[in-house]
């Protein structure tokens, strides 16, 4: 059941500007799109450029088009600022700026693929990726 949920989501993904999803929340859970604050739940689908937004006692987990992870916990503001998971043109970026929270991030297959096109950044730095796990806190 969960095969054909990610393949549905993936085949859908395809045809929208979708690049993620909202897999799970705890508590408030927020993007912020084009200047507007929406609430969001399970199966919200994220757009490059979303910020993603939690407040006190809540946490989301994301699972990206390529099944890269991302874990958010308390009082964290994470953006998208690209994402690019074209495979068929070998067309891979994701580029993310954490500026406050907690994050536990599993890279997917642009980790895998073009690892150097993966970057996470923090206020005192990025975050190099090479197809791995790692959790940051930025406080």
């Amino acid at each position: 059941m969960k095969k054909l949920l990610l393949m549905t989501f993936l085949l859908t993904s395809i045809f929208a500007e979708t690049i993620g999803m909202v897999k799970t929340t705890k508590g408030v859970v927020q993007v912020k799109r084009n200047n507007k604050i929406i609430k969001v739940s399970s199966g919200y689908k994220l757009e490059k450029g979303d910020i993603l937004l939690t407040q006190k006692s809540s946490s989301m987990g994301i699972i990206f088009v390529d099944g890269t992870r991302l874990s958010l916990g308390e009082k964290s503001i994470v953006s998208i600022n690209k994402y690019i998971y074209k495979p068929s043109k070998k067309n891979y970026n994701i580029d993310l700026n954490m500026t406050k929270g907690k994050a536990s991030f599993s890279s997917g297959k642009i980790g895998k693929l073009a690892p150097k096109s993966v970057k996470f950044k923090v206020p005192a730095g990025v975050i190099g990726i090479r197809g791995t796990k790692f959790f940051v806190e930025v406080n």
